[in-house]
């Protein structure tokens, strides 16, 4: 590996045919909108086949379920698909 790229999130995901475009966003804590909340800069975008990110997903899915039961995310009853920090 030779970069590393730093995302605070998602901003979105596109899907084209059989790629997928995922918009990482950054917080620009140092600039405020008028509501004086961070502004949020789409910094990168990540672009590979379909059949790479549904692998993805399962590898995240794993991750995930490890957390949940080394007690680093903490299952919530509400919503049995969004585990909380």
């Amino acid at each position: 590996m030779n970069q590393e790229i730093f995302a605070d999130g998602i901003s979105a995901i596109h899907v084209t045919g059989n790629l997928v475009r995922i918009d990482l966003m950054t917080l620009q804590p140092h600039v405020k909108g008028e509501n004086g909340q961070p502004v949020v800069d789409v910094s990168k975008r990540i672009i590979m086949p379909l059949e790479g990110f549904v692998q993805g997903l399962a590898t995240q899915e794993n991750i995930i379920n490890q957390l949940i039961e080394a007690g680093v995310l903490k299952q919530s009853p509400k919503q049995d698909s969004q585990p909380t920090q």
